[in-house]
């Protein structure tokens, strides 16, 4: 009997003690909890946690692999005993398992017992509800506009042709996962401010997003909106609003008349078939075809808005110049190129400049000819140029010109 006593004497001097001195080890402790089914591993506890969880990893004998010796003592509480104790396979190891309800919102030291001998110690970190919504944010809400077959972002739109509208955002937590948000409902509130009517439209979260601390989340308005008019789009948990974003709704005509020529150029292909742009079509014969390219956009913010586009081709001295080419557009706040297709450059010939309209309203102009210049004499006097549409294209070229007067040497 001495001799049993003696070894496992022996046993507590080799394998309790030094563990006792070293104190806790974060890689033979570790907390974790549970919320909404699932088990996280977060650096913190969020408060409404559904379970606890402390996982010790020890080095156990198999005479100290009784589950009852082992308790984890926690300030006014009454010590928790294990749950389970788990044998590593070919190893001496064993994972000891102590779970208990949540405890509040305060950090507790927890002291792993054997019997009465202290193995270590581990802090539980509490989330308080304060500072996690202090740390929740909604990121890059953005407003969707269904126009045809396309989702386009947008703040403006047309309302005749919107087929739905979607509101989007990046959820994200910088505390622990977005599982503590389960007990407060997500939503989006659609508010038309013409009638002011609203539409809540609630957002769940699948269990992937759950365990992350990010998720891109979206909502839908049930309803199409058809009529021009403003519409506020806020974000909730529970009661709290977390952010807002406003989109407009215009009419058809409206969106027409916001449309712009930003730029034009010409599409060029040479003998070898190559593509490019070009301010000019090259007065050589390298080129065998060419057509126009306009970038088209809308003074609206954030628009988003199709339209047919046609382009014509003028002819000096002529009838009714005829359309050329044709095609529906989607145009936005930034510059959109439109350029239908080309044209043999023989056919060129008696082509002065392409016109771009939509419907009977002209856009913008593209001369085929370069842009002419004005001729001195020698008594200071000067011959003016010939009439000649202006286009983005010859303001560029002009701001070029006075660039290299400015800029050369004087004598």
């Amino acid at each position: 009997m001495w001799h049993s006593l003696k070894h496992w004497r022996d046993w507590a001097m080799n394998e309790v003690r030094p563990l006792l001195r070293s104190g806790p080890q974060s890689q033979a402790i570790h907390v974790s909890y549970e919320k909404a089914g699932l088990v996280l591993h977060d650096p913190v506890v969020p408060w409404n946690a559904d379970a606890l969880i402390v996982e010790a990893i020890l080095r156990l004998p198999p005479a100290a692999r009784r589950k009852s010796d082992y308790t984890l003592h926690i300030p006014d509480r009454e010590p928790i005993p294990a749950e389970s104790l788990k044998p590593d396979a070919g190893s001496d190891r064993c994972r000891i398992y102590f779970r208990w309800n949540a405890m509040g919102q305060q950090a507790k030291e927890a002291d792993l017992y054997w019997k009465k001998h202290r193995l270590g110690q581990v802090l539980i970190p509490m989330l308080s509800n304060v500072d996690f919504f202090a740390g929740l944010r909604f990121e890059s809400p953005t407003v969707f506009a269904r126009i045809a077959s396309q989702s386009v972002a947008c703040r403006t739109f047309v309302a005749m042709q919107c087929r739905g509208l979607q509101a989007t955002a990046i959820l994200r937590s910088s505390t622990c996962s977005l599982a503590a948000i389960t007990d407060l409902a997500i939503s989006v509130r659609f508010r038309n401010e013409s009638d002011l009517t609203t539409v809540d439209v609630p957002v769940p979260l699948c269990s992937s997003q759950l365990s992350a601390k990010q998720a891109l989340i979206s909502a839908h308005l049930p309803k199409i909106p058809r009529r021009a008019g403003e519409w506020t789009i806020t974000w909730h948990v529970g009661d709290k609003p977390m952010g807002s974003q406003f989109v407009r709704a215009i009419s058809r005509r409206q969106f027409l008349q916001s449309l712009r020529v930003s730029d034009t150029r010409f599409v060029v292909v040479d003998g070898k078939g190559q593509l490019s742009l070009r301010r000019q079509i090259p007065a050589d014969n390298s080129i065998t075809r060419a057509g126009p390219c306009f970038f088209v956009s809308s003074s609206e913010v954030g628009m988003a808005g199709r339209c047919a586009l046609q382009v014509y081709a003028q002819v000096p001295s002529g009838p009714e110049p005829p359309a050329l080419l044709q095609q529906e557009l989607l145009v936005t706040d930034g510059p959109t190129p439109f350029a239908p297709g080309l044209v043999n450059i023989a056919d060129l010939a008696q082509t002065s400049a392409f016109e771009l309209r939509s419907k009977s309203r002209v856009l913008g102009i593209l001369p085929l000819s370069p842009v002419p210049s004005a001729r001195f004499n020698s008594e200071g006097g000067f011959t003016a140029a010939p009439e000649f549409p202006w286009t983005p294209s010859a303001d560029e070229e002009l701001t070029e010109r006075l660039q290299r007067l400015i800029n050369s040497p004087i004598g």
